[in-house]
């Protein structure tokens, strides 16, 4: 997979290099759309292409195999027994659970000639907070010699002041929404006070979103500070690396320095498990069979498929003695789903027991019933469980032949649950993915129909009674339209 990624990387690019001029972007071997050479003196005169929010560290290896060498990645200020460290995500509650600095670790262990880093501090807005960003910068250009190719942005640009007097690279995050709606004069006015503002500072740089690129463009395209030309920062969620007219759409933002837009796996889902049933207790998983226990002497367990007319597909009845599985590693498709932005889909009408669709030893994942009738879903991270925490459930009839078509999506700050293409939950975690345990079991299993025990030969769980008609999963988070249709 990773080769055909490269593959295609090279393909976007030698396609780019044909169809546009040189002067826009620069392409080379190691994938679409990255800068070749990066330094002080010509950052700005050739357009930058970056991948937005790269946040998590799964998502950076993705971009990094896929071929992107120019990232973003928003930082704020935390602190651990009164201690302040700077912590990766927009502010607590969405934060990754992981410290810049191990941050920038991961990512000059995958990317060590990374060409560009915009760095989104939230909360650059006190001295003791410009202090302990200034001494961990510092510390990481002593040592991997960054300071040329890192972005340093803030909304609060007295505080940038003193980076930019260094000479580091320096944005004012603009309140860029004010030039909607107004008149070209009222723009005008507006951009010449935050031209001001950046004078007195020495700040030449200003980000804003690509929705008002036109206002910033006439506003500051011969504007200056301190007889240096002000660099324009821009964002386009909207537009994706995998486009096949990807070109037609930056064309117009030639003038930025820098353009940051959507990396495929952010938004666009990419189905990866899909359980389906057929005739005599037959399973498939993407077309190949699936493993159910096997037949404990004695006793008859197999799992009865039978035809459901009302959704034209079989389905699956367990009388909570059995389940099927499906085997997995942290880094197969299921695996990197997980610790990464997922969504999980299931068609089913509950009797009782408890995971219909799991994988929770002691970790990991999964929607359960829980004792008072509701449908929760389970998620671990920073060793422990972050949800549902009484708050990520909903009322479900048991054993009244009701059938629930339930999604959860996970963007790594958001979970959100729907319920027949309602959402009825919407719940703020972020933080490190905890696997499940496996100790003894040959590998982690995700359940259909019940959970794992971790042990040498398969064995079940907190088995589910009652009927399931599909479960599946994703890699990358259902739109509201995908899960309504």
């Amino acid at each position: 997979m990773k080769k055909l990624k490269m593959l295609f990387g090279l393909l976007l690019g030698t396609m780019i290099l044909t169809s546009c001029s040189s002067d826009l972007l620069n392409t080379n071997v190691d994938g679409p759309m990255t800068r070749s050479l990066l330094s002080t003196d010509d950052l700005g005169q050739t357009m930058i292409l970056g991948a937005h929010k790269c946040n998590d560290v799964v998502k950076l290896q993705d971009a990094v195999d896929y071929g992107i060498s120019n990232f973003e990645v928003d930082i704020h200020v935390s602190r651990e027994s009164g201690i302040p460290v700077l912590m990766i995500g927009h502010e607590l509650e969405t934060s990754t659970g992981q410290t810049f600095e191990e941050y920038m670790d991961d990512l000059l262990v995958m990317k060590p000639d990374f060409n560009f880093l915009w760095l989104d501090f939230k909360d650059l807005s006190t001295d003791e907070n410009e202090a302990i960003i200034r001494e961990t910068l510092y510390r990481l250009d002593s040592k991997y010699n960054i300071k040329h190719r890192v972005l340093v942005e803030s909304r609060y640009i007295t505080h940038l002041t003193s980076f930019a007097n260094d000479g580091w690279h320096v944005s004012f995050y603009s309140t860029w929404s004010s030039l909607v709606g107004k008149t070209e004069q009222e723009q005008k006015e507006i951009c010449d006070g935050w031209l001001k503002s950046m004078q007195d500072n020495n700040v030449d740089g200003i980000s804003f979103d690509s929705d008002v690129y036109q206002a910033m463009k006439t506003n500051f395209e011969n504007a200056q500070v301190n007889n240096r030309p002000v660099r324009q920062y821009s964002w386009n969620y909207r537009i994706y690396y995998n486009e096949p007219d990807i070109y037609e759409k930056i064309k117009k933002y030639s003038h930025l320095t820098v353009l940051i837009i959507g990396f495929p796996n952010e938004e666009i889902p990419k189905l990866i498990m899909d359980v389906q049933f057929a005739d005599k207790g037959i399973a498939t998983n993407m077309n190949e069979e699936i493993s159910s226990l096997p037949v404990v002497e004695g006793t008859t367990n197999a799992i009865e498929t039978r035809w459901n007319s009302s959704y034209e597909k079989y389905e699956a009845v367990f009388d909570g003695s059995n389940f099927f599985y499906i085997p997995y590693s942290k880094e197969d498709a299921i695996g990197k789903a997980m610790k990464g932005m997922f969504s999980m889909e299931i068609l089913f009408s509950p009797d009782g027991g408890v995971n219909p669709f799991s994988s929770m030893e002691s970790g990991g994942l999964g929607y359960e019933i829980t004792s008072g009738s509701q449908l929760a879903f389970y998620y671990r991270a920073n060793n422990k469980w972050v949800l549902p925490n009484n708050n990520f459930q909903t009322p479900i009839q048991l054993g009244k032949d009701v059938y629930y078509h339930a999604v959860v999506t996970y963007d790594k700050t958001t979970f959100r649950m729907y319920i027949n293409g309602a959402k009825v939950k919407e719940v703020k975690v972020s933080g490190t993915f905890n696997f499940p345990k496996k100790d003894q079991a040959p590998d982690y299993l995700l359940g259909i129909g019940g959970d794992y025990r971790d042990t040498a030969t398969p064995s079940i769980q907190n088995p589910f009674i009652g009927k399931i008609v599909y479960a599946k999963l994703y890699k990358g988070v259902l739109s509201n339209l995908d899960i309504t249709n």
